[in-house]
């Protein structure tokens, strides 16, 4: 530990975050000082601590506790995420941004275990047991990682996933609000180049139509699935209230048979429940046949 003053310290980590609202940290500062220290490298770079950083400044001090850090620059760059990582205020494509890099810089660091030829000699009973005993790194890091987020390890792995496998088109679409985490998740199974194509036919489509699309462009190819999926004008919207009412539904059938009558709603409400039962006496409030054609004679 270290006494550093804070006009030697250089603030030109890409990954520190700057110019963000530090009125709490600068309270808790004041209040208690400062708890931890800011940690640079030898040559006095930032490496975590960018808000503390700003705090003092605003402060006004003059200095500052730090921790130096003279690793390589692999080993560097993963302490600035580590540090990222544990921020309340990432986007989730910054969190999947940052762990696809920590995974990456990790298993560099960390590379697979290599089978020798004594362990291939083996039986295949004791080749069996051997790998047992092996813990890959990339399981080590999303147990690392898993603790110090509170993500599960398959949540980190489907977060790696979704930034190493989703096209430039679509990480535009989720950064414009265009595209949910679900959505996603189904449309990465197509690949990138599919995905270019795909994307402004489906990104409209509730989940479940984009499981049915990219099943049969797997098969038949996009275009084939573009033909045979239509995205009418509000089609989500209408699906969605599609679902929506089948819970509703579904939910008052529960009702009655726990003995709630409809008596026990209002005038208004029990007539407009009323025809909704009346409506679902099929097997869908809109069935899948007839679908489209509900949708078209709503525009």
């Amino acid at each position: 530990m270290e006494i550093r003053k804070l006009n030697e310290l250089k603030a030109t980590n890409p990954y520190l975050r700057l110019g963000t609202d530090v009125t709490e940290l600068e309270k808790s500062i004041q209040t208690l000082g400062l708890i931890a220290p800011l940690v640079i490298s030898p040559d006095n770079v930032i490496l975590a601590g960018a808000r503390r950083y700003q705090a003092l400044l605003n402060l006004g001090h003059t200095e500052a506790p730090v921790m130096v850090v003279d690793r390589n620059s692999l080993e560097k760059e993963l302490v600035s995420i580590d540090e990222n990582l544990v921020r309340k205020d990432l986007s989730k494509m910054e969190i999947e941004s940052h762990l696809r890099r920590a995974k990456a810089i990790y298993q560099e660091l960390n590379p697979e275990p290599v089978v020798t030829q004594s362990s291939i000699e083996t039986t295949e009973e004791k080749q069996e047991e051997e790998k047992k005993k092996v813990v890959l790194p990339a399981e080590k890091f999303l147990h690392m990682v898993s603790e110090k987020t509170g993500l599960s390890p398959r949540q980190i792995h489907e977060a790696i996933n979704r930034d190493e496998m989703a096209a430039p088109v679509v990480k535009e679409a989720r950064l414009n609000g265009e595209l949910s985490m679900s959505q996603t998740n189904e449309i990465i199974k197509l690949n990138k180049e599919d995905q270019q194509e795909a994307i402004e036919h489906i990104k409209d489509l509730p989940v479940r139509e984009i499981k049915k699309f990219v099943k049969l462009a797997k098969v038949q190819g996009v275009q084939e699935a573009i033909s045979a999926t239509p995205n009418l004008p509000h089609q989500k919207e209408f699906l969605e209230i599609d679902m929506g009412l089948k819970k509703l539904i579904k939910r008052l059938k529960q009702l009655q048979i726990e003995g709630i009558i409809m008596e026990s709603f209002p005038k208004a409400t029990q007539e407009l429940l009323s025809e909704l039962m009346a409506i679902s006496e099929g097997d869908d409030f809109l069935p899948h046949s007839n679908r489209s054609n509900e949708l078209e004679s709503l525009q």
